[in-house]
């Protein structure tokens, strides 16, 4: 029997997507060298309030799957259509990047070996663009799905599934307080492949998959839940912010010489206040989502088409950024940085958007291969 459609999954992939491509323009024009330091507090705080995107995608992760394969699971076709609907497009997107930035940088081809295994280097860390570690970090999820299953199961009692996420939570937290302390590292070289890549690792974001594989199993009870709580929760976030916004002013005043850097990485996601922090904040975007779903809108119907789209937004937005952060930065250099921002992020929204589409509609084998399986 086929299941319900899970109404706000779509908004919500919008709403991660523009809050990514958010993030990096902010990067972008407030990581100027003349931008004052009143602007850069009031950006790094916009910052760290976005911060929750990347963890939204994976909570939304856990969400589908576990609503869509609690029965009983054909992991070889479970997997043959993961590949082709995200691994084929990431590999493709991969080479892509690869060959921009050597169009870039001037670098031209080495021999066809060193080419493959610079490629394969490219697609195991992610480093082909600064935004596709976040592929390296979610494919884990695909593989070791069974072994997630394992874990939660609408065959135990809530109760017990609730007791395993949160253990799981306190488990996660004790890795990146420990990863914050230093504690996760090693001088070897040669397991510099693992401890140079840990913000990449699926280990440290296990905690909003399994979150969301909890919704998955009790969906209707998670939107009661959230009704429920969404006050208390935009109470405890309003303290949480105003935590990182003092910690963000602190930063700007030790660190004249950088402050952009410094009181960005105070919103950096593994952090243990950043974890509580945006385990609120997607408590309160659901309950967001959840009114618009409820008043359909032409704002709803925008955000849901981002949402459809996002995975090809996401892999194409990087190279549009480019163009867009040049754009509003060095041609628009009469405005000031929430101008310039605002400019960017509309223009690279719309044109990743419209961009994705086209090619959606290209002949199916070039379109899965670019964006995905829509």
């Amino acid at each position: 029997m086929k299941k319900a459609r899970l109404e706000e999954v779509e908004i919500l992939r919008g709403i991660a997507f523009l809050a990514v491509v958010l993030q990096h323009v902010i990067a972008g024009v407030f990581g100027q060298p003349d931008v004052g330091d009143s602007s850069i507090i009031i950006g790094t705080t916009l910052l760290g309030i976005s911060r929750f995107a990347v963890p939204l995608f994976v909570f939304i992760t856990g969400v589908v799957l576990f609503y869509n394969y609690d029965g009983k699971l054909n992991y070889l076709n479970f997997m043959r259509k993961r590949f082709k609907q995200i691994i084929l497009p990431y590999l493709g997107w991969t080479i892509f990047y690869h060959v921009w930035v050597c169009f870039l940088s001037g670098v031209s081809a080495t021999t066809t070996w060193n080419e493959l295994l610079n490629m394969v280097k490219l697609t195991l860390t992610g480093k082909a663009s600064y935004h596709l570690w976040f592929m390296v970090m979610i494919i884990p999820f695909y593989f070791l799905y069974p072994v997630f299953r394992s874990l939660l199961s609408r065959k135990r009692k809530a109760s017990t599934n609730l007791i395993v996420v949160a253990v799981i939570f306190a488990l996660n937290l004790i890795l990146i307080y420990a990863l914050r302390q230093g504690v996760i590292s090693s001088d070897n070289p040669r397991l510099g492949f693992i401890f140079d890549y840990l913000d990449r690792n699926f280990l440290f974001w296990i905690f909003y998959f399994m979150l969301g594989g909890l919704v998955g199993l009790y969906y209707d009870q998670w939107r009661k839940f959230v009704d429920k709580t969404k006050y208390i929760c935009m109470a405890l976030l309003a303290v949480c912010l105003y935590i990182i916004y003092e910690n963000i002013v602190r930063a700007v005043a030790i660190y004249p010489d950088a402050p952009y850097l410094w009181s960005a990485n105070v919103t950096v996601p593994l952090k243990p206040l950043m974890m509580a922090t945006i385990t609120l904040l997607i408590v309160v975007v659901f309950a967001g989502t959840m009114k618009l779903v409820s008043k359909p809108s032409r704002l709803s119907n925008l955000i849901g088409l981002f949402g459809k789209y996002s995975f090809g937004t996401y892999l194409m937005h990087a190279f549009i950024l480019r163009f867009t952060k040049y754009f509003s930065v060095e041609v628009l250099s009469m405005l000031d940085v929430y101008s310039q921002t605002i400019i960017s992020f509309i223009l690279c929204s719309a044109i990743s958007l419209f961009l994705t589409i086209r090619l959606s509609r290209i002949k199916i084998s070039v379109g899965d291969m670019m964006v995905g399986r829509v």
